[in-house]
């Protein structure tokens, strides 16, 4: 229906189509509190937790609280800072996402960026890229993108690369 295309893809997985978390969403600092309050609005008995904190302290608590929650819940939101720094990155690699959302997806399209090295070590079961942001630089950022998503299809850039030498205005439809 119109009502639920229009509600977050998480709502969507666990009261549409019956698939439970935990689902994990990095965001942009700038939008975690859109998320937070959109899962507020649309999905009141889901139960989110927001990973994100300056102070060390309440970051140590946090990830306990993840931790120890386990399946208690649905979705975790954080940011990509906190995706990069190395105790978060540990905590969120020991569990199994059922759906992991990438808020400005693009962020990935460099493979040797801390951000895409980081999730790059979680584990899930599918992944969501949002973004309006085209590629504009090279292909080796599509490959950067398609490796994330499918990397058993796109392990290595190399054959990527050299089929797509636009520099010389080659496409080679064999690779």
């Amino acid at each position: 229906t119109i009502r639920t295309a229009l509600l977050p893809p998480h709502h969507h997985l666990k009261f549409a189509r019956g698939i439970g978390g935990p689902h994990l969403i990095i965001c942009p600092l700038s939008v975690l509190s859109a998320w937070m309050s959109e899962i507020r609005r649309f999905c009141p008995s889901m139960r989110a937790l927001k990973l994100h904190s300056s102070d060390q302290e309440e970051r140590k608590r946090l990830m306990t609280s993840l931790a120890s929650a386990g399946s208690d819940v649905d979705c975790v939101v954080t940011t990509y800072e906190m995706a990069k720094s190395p105790e978060t990155a540990r905590c969120l690699s020991m569990t199994w996402w059922r759906y992991l959302v990438i808020d400005e997806g693009h962020v990935i399209k460099n493979d040797a960026s801390l951000i895409s090295q980081s999730v790059r070590k979680v584990h899930f079961a599918h992944a969501l890229l949002l973004t309006g942001t085209p590629l504009q630089n090279n292909l080796h950022e599509l490959w950067a993108l398609l490796n994330f998503l499918y990397p058993e299809v796109f392990p290595n850039s190399d054959a990527f690369d050299d089929a797509f030498e636009l520099s010389k205005n080659q496409v080679d439809n064999a690779q």
